[in-house]
């Protein structure tokens, strides 16, 4: 029997893990495990997508539990689970919640699938891709966080709206920390159909696509009145289907740097190939002063936060 690649989805319960596995489902990327600290969701979750199949083509057949164990040889486990935060809740206080849920969770995959390539989505997401990598031990091409891949994609659309072209045509990344304070939309490479950004937009208005890249997540978050999950889980399971199909594309996601962009030990969204060996390199271009100043903030306010999740690791 010809093997599937097996993708566990922990979290599934909520909006964005079901929404990884929906858009995983769509493009049947393997076999898919949907687990949930209540069984209950995470059963509802995979017979929802389960009565797709007729209509939409597919014909995934879903583990739903809340059994850790269930995870064993996953080749990839997309970690979704964690709180959001309250309004008026300290990001100490909303990293000491999270690190302890994110502890627990790669405590059993590197009990139960050693050998998993781990996506982090949860948040604080570049301070849970640190703990992750401490509790887990694995290398850094298998700790990854899906962060950059959304807010590019909030960036290239808002370009879209604000040039009127096509998002297919528009190539543009946002770097640095998953904050609206502090990620860093690269304009000085943003090209459309390989003409500059510049030539398209004044720079008024490209500070306002700027702005509204940077609130994206707080935009949705005031419109809807909870955390966006459809884009979210669109850019993780693009980065699911870049390592299970080994298609090597380079894509913004949260790694550990190692000397690239002059920066050792933090964790930050960078310019990453993915591979079937998960974060295979980390890519580094030319930024311009401005850029260069923002990145390095963004890494400093990233070293804090790693600094604090570090003191809930035990």
């Amino acid at each position: 029997m010809i093997k599937r690649p097996k993708i566990a989805i922990v979290g599934a319960g909520g909006n964005v893990g079901a929404a990884v596995a929906q858009w995983a489902a769509q493009k049947e990327l393997g076999e898919l495990v949907l687990i949930d600290l209540k069984a209950g969701p995470a059963e509802g979750r995979a017979l929802d997508l389960t009565q797709c199949g007729p209509w939409e083509g597919f014909n995934n057949k879903f583990t739903a539990t809340d059994k850790p164990e269930a995870m064993a040889g996953a080749d990839i486990v997309v970690m979704t689970a964690g709180v959001p935060r309250k309004p008026g809740q300290s990001r100490e206080e909303l990293i000491g919640i999270n690190s302890g849920i994110v502890r627990d969770i790669c405590a059993n995959v590197k009990k139960y699938a050693p050998d998993a390539i781990l996506i982090v989505v949860s948040n604080p997401l570049d301070a849970m891709v640190f703990v992750a990598k401490q509790v887990t031990g694995f290398p850094r091409e298998r700790v990854i966080g899906s962060a950059g891949v959304l807010d590019s994609a909030r960036f290239r659309t808002y370009i879209s709206l604000a040039t009127g072209a096509s998002v297919e045509d528009i190539h543009a990344i946002v770097l640095g920390a998953h904050t609206d304070k502090d990620m860093v939309p690269i304009t000085s490479t943003a090209t459309i159909g390989g003409v500059p950004l510049a030539k398209f937009l004044s720079a008024e208005k490209l500070t306002e696509v700027v702005e509204n890249t940077k609130k994206g997540g707080a935009t949705l978050t005031g419109l809807i009145g909870t955390s966006a999950w459809l884009a979210p889980g669109a850019g993780t399971c693009l980065m699911v289907e870049a390592i299970v199909r080994d298609q090597g594309r380079v894509l913004p996601c949260s790694v550990e740097l190692q000397g690239e962009f002059g920066v050792t030990g933090a964790f930050v969204g960078v310019p990453v190939k993915l591979t079937a060996k998960g974060a295979e390199s980390v890519h580094e271009f030319d930024l311009s002063a401005a850029e260069k100043e923002a990145f390095a903030k963004s890494v400093a306010a990233n070293t804090e936060l790693m600094t604090i999740a570090r003191g809930f690791l035990g």
